[in-house]
């Protein structure tokens, strides 16, 4: 048997036994994917149910936080190394958004 009709099979019994009835959103329409890469749309869709964040936006805030830290430290060995680690993230940042 294939899995098509497996599924359907499946599917079919579960209405039978009234496993649909009842659902969140039940009678409301699917709401609308956005024009684009379907995949990109399911991935964030998937974070966005997960609580999580794409590893460019998680970035960006550790940027910020950074940016914010390295501006009030002292002029010094600390700053420098700060700035010099600000700048790898920006980089690493810089080549993920390059790849998209």
């Amino acid at each position: 048997m294939k899995f098509t009709r497996i599924a359907e099979n499946l599917i079919e019994e579960a209405m039978r036994e009234g496993a649909f009835d009842n659902l969140p959103g039940a009678g409301k329409p699917l709401p609308p994917i956005p024009e684009g890469d379907f995949m990109e749309h399911f991935a964030a869709r998937l974070m966005k149910e997960a609580g999580t964040l794409p590893p460019e936006v998680t970035l960006k805030k550790e940027i910020l936080a950074d940016t914010k830290a390295a501006a009030a430290l002292p002029a010094g060995e600390e700053r420098d190394e700060a700035l010099r680690l600000l700048n790898e993230k920006r980089l690493k940042l810089s080549m993920m958004m390059e790849r998209r």
